[in-house]
């Protein structure tokens, strides 16, 4: 196999699509002859210049017959694929399509990339929930496939995160494993529902209840002020620019990660990559069942009918009241689950035989 990889989502820009395409390139490269297009900043306003260099260096490799597969990291990147089509001789083209270009709201674009995505021999989506939105989309439902993301985030020493802690512990007058400590690591945006939360779910909790929120966006404003008009700055610790280690602390040491999120038209949750990294640290999740998050958090956490702050509190408080050993026990199924179902040698095998052909549609 001869594999063109495109991808506009590449580390060290950040995100849950960067890290797919990191890991899924980095295994797939140690089988196949795989070469990497990549765009690793964050602006879109590179992609003026990022998309017609992707078409320039596909056409090259379809005239000069390079590759036998072309894989389009999402839609966006798939836009190009009707163009590149009458050139691709015997290769083959695939695409991921994750959901959230599924919910543009600019016409023109869903368009180009639904367009896009039909000129590809095969669309794999990353969950039950985006597989039923491309259905809704107007992509042939015999021509996907469903391949689950992995999940393994770096995990520094132990004697690193042990002084990690210690410093976390003395800047912001915490502890951990006695302090009770909820944990919210992602892209603040509004689906996520963390200021919702903080006005709704956050008054009912426990007065010694304390919460880290990790993570820089557009609602980061809305949420520091919600915390200071509330007064809550003895319970609430927000970072808005964590480090993959910090964020590796406090997943480990944390007792509970929340994903209050609501449900949106316009944006949806198309896996639910940071919980899962949570349960891989034996930190069990509480969640509202909202879009792919009812698939994620099959095991290992706590589904919550969609906005009921009281049931979310309560299943909150119900965690805590378990002896000790049961809240360690919790954690324990929730990486079990997490290394059973969400291994990406398994994710990677399953598109090499994608694009193989060698797998019938989901």
């Amino acid at each position: 196999m001869k594999l063109l990889f495109l991808t506009r989502r590449y580390p060290p820009s950040i995100g849950g699509i960067q890290t797919h395409c990191y890991k899924l390139f980095t295994r797939l490269c140690q089988k196949y002859d795989t070469t990497l297009v990549a765009l690793t900043r964050d602006s879109i306003l590179h992609l003026v210049w990022f998309l017609p260099w992707v078409a320039l260096r596909t056409w090259i490799a379809l005239l000069f017959r390079r590759v036998n597969v072309v894989y389009f990291s999402d839609g966006v990147v798939c836009c190009l694929a009707p163009l590149l089509k009458p050139f691709c001789g015997q290769a083959k083209f695939f695409v991921t399509i994750y959901g959230l270009e599924m919910t543009y709201e600019n016409r023109l674009a869903c368009q180009l990339m639904k367009f896009g995505a039909r000129s590809c021999e095969r669309i794999i989506v990353i969950s039950e929930n985006s597989h039923r939105l491309a259905v809704n989309w107007g992509i042939p439902k015999e021509r996907m496939d469903i391949v689950y993301v992995g999940v393994e985030p770096t995990v520094p020493s132990d004697n690193h995160l042990d002084q990690l802690q210690q410093d976390f512990e003395i800047e912001h007058s915490i502890r951990f494993g006695h302090d009770r400590v909820l944990l919210n690591i992602g892209r603040q945006v509004k689906r996520k529902g963390m200021f919702a939360f903080l006005e709704n779910g956050f008054p009912l909790l426990a007065e010694d209840i304390r919460m880290v929120i990790a993570g820089a966006g557009p609602e980061m404003d809305r949420i520091l002020q919600l915390k200071n008009k509330l007064d809550l700055n003895n319970r609430i610790i927000i970072l808005e620019s964590p480090t993959d280690d910090i964020a590796a602390m406090l997943r480990r040491n944390s007792d509970l990660f929340l994903m209050p999120n609501i449900p949106m038209s316009s944006d949806v949750e198309g896996y639910g990559i940071t919980p899962l990294e949570s349960m891989y640290a034996e930190t069990p999740v509480i969640a509202f069942a909202v879009d792919a998050l009812v698939e994620s958090i099959r095991e290992g956490g706590y589904l919550i009918s969609t906005g009921d702050y009281r049931a979310f509190v309560d299943q909150v408080h119900e965690f805590f009241a378990l002896p000790r050993f049961r809240q360690i026990e919790q954690g324990h199924k929730a990486r079990k689950y997490v290394l059973r179902e969400y291994s990406w040698d398994e994710s990677a095998r399953q598109y090499a035989e994608i694009f193989a052909g060698e797998r019938k549609s989901s």
